[in-house]
């Protein structure tokens, strides 16, 4: 693995103009990014296929390329488990247009969430629709030649994909080679679970990592949580790991001043830089 590989996201920077935040990737000397699709810079209702397309000028212009396209998603209106079928419908448009949109700026990878059941109606009814829906995604991805990676979520926003084990059923019940799993740590430590754990059940079928630290829990620049981030590195050495690590964070106290969020960052993988080449 290659400390080049730890990247940034525009996440917290949701204050500042999508320029800013393009300027700030080059202060941090940053070649890649992940692009979060929210507003205030990419609410794709809004953007047209001009818009994409002067979207993604602009972000080579700063010499830099996008690895993983990442729509907002964790919430209503968007749930691909939905019971309601306007929802479901909405939702499964809604991510076959981010289907498009990261074809259209060259990324990759999009990804995608489990979405939800109502927590009073049948899981295994919602988990069906969910393995439906990512079918769905899964082709109009394939045709565009891009990869959904597939991420599990906590207790507050979803019934479906919360540990390995129910991700690894997901994953093999859609059965593409196109749809593979991912682990966010911060996530995962919520529910006592680590890089090991992903690694053990789906091997090189995790192909994405949001780097970041927590409580667990609050998606945290690096270091200011109590996570072992030192072990996951060596825990995806140990796997052979060798994609990328998004520093996705998320914390509203972070958000007047993101920059310095991320610079600690990169600093924290700078001085532990040893463990990258082991």
């Amino acid at each position: 693995m290659n400390i080049s590989k730890v990247i940034c996201g525009n996440y917290s920077y949701q204050l500042y103009s999508f320029e800013y935040f393009l300027e700030s990737m080059k202060r941090l000397e940053q070649k890649e990014i992940e692009l979060w699709g929210a507003g205030p810079h990419l609410f794709q209702d809004d953007f047209s296929d001009a818009m994409i397309k002067s979207l993604s000028k602009k972000i080579k212009t700063y010499n830099l390329s996008v690895i993983c396209y990442t729509p907002e998603q964790c919430m209503y209106p968007i749930n691909i488990a939905s019971s309601d079928p306007v929802i479901r419908k909405r939702s499964i448009a809604y991510l076959i247009r981010s289907i498009e949109i990261a074809s259209q700026i060259e990324s990759p990878k999009t990804l995608v969430t489990t979405g939800q059941g109502y927590r009073d109606e049948s899981k295994e009814d919602a988990w069906d629709r969910c393995v439906e829906a990512l079918s769905i995604l899964g082709r109009k991805a394939e045709q565009l030649g891009v990869t959904i990676v597939f991420e599990h979520l906590t207790k507050t926003t979803t019934n479906l994909c919360l540990k390995a084990r129910d991700v690894d059923r997901m994953l093999k019940e859609v059965g593409m080679k196109n749809v593979v799993g991912m682990i966010d740590v911060d996530m995962a430590a919520r529910l006592h679970e680590g890089v090991r754990d992903y690694f053990e059940l789906m091997g090189k079928s995790i192909q994405h990592v949001h780097f970041v630290d927590g409580n667990p829990g609050g998606h945290l620049a690096i270091g200011d949580g109590i996570l072992p981030m030192d072990s996951y590195i060596a825990d995806l050495n140990a796997y052979g790991y060798d994609g990328y690590l998004t520093m996705e964070i998320l914390h509203d106290s972070y958000h007047l001043d993101p920059e310095a969020a991320y610079a600690k960052s990169l600093e924290w993988c700078r001085n532990h830089q040893y463990l990258f080449s082991r």
